[in-house]
């Protein structure tokens, strides 16, 4: 019965300083514009299939800026379109526009290549890595129920718990000094 109290502890424990993390994290966030950043890069969830099989949908992509110069083909981009939405696709190729170099994109499942192509002022950045899933998390923890079960639900627990290990000190001195008299 101790090893498995033990085991509960370890994994509440866990549980509970997991999500402080994440909540700091997730709060810092919109203390900073609304980016969420981790070693300086940018972390964005990624909201379609466009680039399946290399991520699909919920993944998070970390983004740094990088020098316009130093954009391969074959490096995936995270830039804004015409229509000012964000955007995470593979650069197949550079054009001329007016005496400037451009990017050519293409998303891993789409068919063809993107309508226009992106202008240096318009990269946000080059993707670092990504981490399958984690991005439905951010954003269940973003939602106002998300907030509410990482939140209010441990901080409850821990309080209940500590008024339950205050009632069982206070009854442990109470039986040390009935047994005393």
């Amino acid at each position: 019965m101790a090893v498995v109290k033990k085991i509960v502890s370890v994994l509440t424990t866990t549980f509970l300083v997991l999500v402080i993390l994440l909540s700091v994290f997730i709060f810092a966030g919109k203390f900073n514009g609304g980016k969420t950043t981790l070693f300086g890069n940018e972390l964005l969830v990624v909201l379609s299939g466009s680039m399946s099989p290399t991520f699909d949908t919920g993944s998070i992509v970390a983004i740094r800026p990088v020098p316009f110069e130093q954009i391969q083909k074959g490096d995936i981009v995270t830039f804004k379109d015409k229509d000012d939405l964000t955007v995470t696709h593979r650069v197949i190729d550079f054009v001329e526009n007016k005496g400037k170099k451009q990017l050519v994109t293409k998303g891993d499942a789409n068919d063809g290549k993107d309508g226009n192509p992106v202008p240096a002022d318009k990269v946000l950045g080059k993707v670092q890595y990504w981490v399958p899933l984690i991005g439905y998390l951010i954003e269940f923890v973003r939602s106002k129920v998300g907030m509410l079960l990482f939140l209010v639900v441990p901080g409850l627990y821990i309080i209940v718990s500590q008024i339950w290990k205050l009632m069982g000190m206070i009854k442990q001195q109470e039986a040390n000094t009935n047994n005393q008299t």
